[in-house]
């Protein structure tokens, strides 16, 4: 089950947003490696964890928090436009009421029991995210995201690229890019929820899965 957390119940989720600072650090830092200056050890909360800030987030059956992700008004300053305006050499970065930026999309794989349990998650994080920006009347999200992850989300989502991609060390090409949503992408998340054994089954036989949106 996924969980929004607005800035006015942010008092409500005290426990659970300590929690995802806590799981972002394991994974962003030390598991990925990611240099974020400022942030205090064992805690991932950067100068982007604003006022404004939305955060999905999805948890266990034990209330735990096993994957998140963060949403900003591109009205204001966010990731795009203060750190990586230099990845958008094909198009502007977007901004607008209707346009606001994911980061930090993270799950934590370590939580989850196998592939299909760690699939799941991501769709319950994605389903979280678009539900909450139909509500909202969002229809673009710009993200700062590698090359696979790109590939994930162009399966889902109506997706151009902002710039080229830009390698950083010998695994990590990233993409400037912005997604519309819309209520066929939803729709499509749900699909992909509802049929995860088969794609997953599909993907561990080295299979692409049939049908729209085949990446994982």
């Amino acid at each position: 089950m996924f969980r929004i957390v607005s800035p006015q119940h942010r008092h409500d989720f005290a426990g659970q947003l300590r929690d995802m600072h806590e799981m972002r650090y394991r994974i962003v830092v030390e598991d990925w490696g990611w240099d974020i200056p400022g942030i205090e050890p064992g805690y991932d909360k950067d100068q982007f964890d604003a006022r404004e800030t939305v955060y999905v987030l999805v948890l266990s059956e034990e209330g735990d928090v096993v994957a998140s992700a963060r949403l900003n008004p591109t009205t204001r300053p966010h990731m795009m436009s203060e750190l990586f305006a230099d990845y958008c050499d094909l198009q502007p970065f977007p901004v607008g009421a209707d346009v606001w930026e994911c980061s930090r999309f993270v799950i934590d794989t370590d939580r989850a029991a196998d592939r299909l349990c760690a699939f799941r998650l991501r769709c319950h994080l994605g389903i979280g995210i678009t539900s909450w920006c139909l509500d909202q009347e969002v229809r673009r999200l710009s993200w700062l995201t590698h090359q696979t992850f790109y590939n994930y989300i162009s399966g889902l989502f109506r997706t151009e690229p902002l710039g080229l991609p830009k390698r950083q060390g010998e695994n990590w090409a990233w993409i400037a890019a912005v997604s519309d949503i819309d209520l066929a992408a939803l729709d499509e998340q749900i699909e992909r929820l509802r049929g995860a054994p088969d794609i997953v089954a599909a993907l561990t036989a080295g299979r692409a899965p049939g049908g729209k949106g085949q990446a994982a």
